[in-house]
């Protein structure tokens, strides 16, 4: 049976010596699920959503837990063909042209992680009202008072939750075994992580495919500046 939150808190406090850590190995085990989230794009923490594209550039709402998306995982669907729009930086889409009637189908977008919460810009602004899929990892929420809770967390690998909270009750404690828990040897917190990121999501059987940014590897006319397709 998987562990719930308050079992990983005890079971932590007592490897670490510390049983009466129970509060801020709580507050830990949260950090550290933040962390994951943060740091490494999981599958289990991918969500997706619909955005209802206009007549405008946007901005569009984002999910308040959106992170970030992977290429081709942002796409419109038109008579049942779907088109992925290309993640480009804020100051690329500056300085893409806006004018009033400019409308098209949209091919690439950007994202202002700036504000809260986070919202999109898309290129050109849609001729019609399309639904945009967003497939994204997300940041999962906190457990509500974890010492105390019997919510599993959502990251599968117990045995990495349980070695990294041990090892991060010891820092607090100046246990001389931190290092030990919190390293890349093979009984270490990032030993554990990296052989769980070598086999997760299931695509150690799926080749992986370099592709070229389609922005810049097209046709010559496709190549050329928004000035110049636009006529001025």
């Amino acid at each position: 049976m998987p562990l719930q939150a308050q079992q990983l808190v005890s079971l932590a406090t007592q490897a670490a010596g510390v049983p009466g850590f129970t509060s801020q190995a709580g507050q830990l085990l949260n950090a550290i699920l933040s962390d994951l989230c943060q740091d490494y794009d999981l599958d289990v923490a991918k969500k997706t959503t619909t955005i209802a594209l206009g007549a405008s550039s946007g901005p569009y709402a984002l999910p308040s837990d959106y992170l970030r998306a992977l290429r081709d995982d942002v796409f419109y669907t038109f008579d049942g063909v779907p088109y992925p729009l290309t993640n480009v930086d804020l100051a690329e889409y500056d300085g893409y042209p806006q004018q009033a009637g400019f409308n098209a189908y949209p091919t690439t977008y950007a994202t202002d992680m700036s504000q809260s919460p986070p919202v999109m810009y898309v290129w050109p602004p849609a001729n019609g009202s399309l639904p945009l899929t967003v497939r994204y990892f997300s940041q999962m929420p906190d457990i509500a008072t974890p010492e105390t809770s019997s919510v599993v967390p959502w990251f599968p690998n117990q045995n990495y939750l349980l070695t990294r909270l041990t090892g991060e009750l010891m820092r607090i404690a100046d246990d001389d075994r931190t290092e030990r828990f919190l390293g890349d040897g093979p009984a270490g917190a990032e030993g554990i992580l990296r052989r769980y990121l070598d086999l997760k999501d299931d695509k150690e059987t799926r080749a992986a495919r370099v592709t070229l940014d389609k922005r810049f590897f097209r046709s010559r006319w496709g190549s050329l500046k928004n000035t110049k397709t636009i006529g001025f």
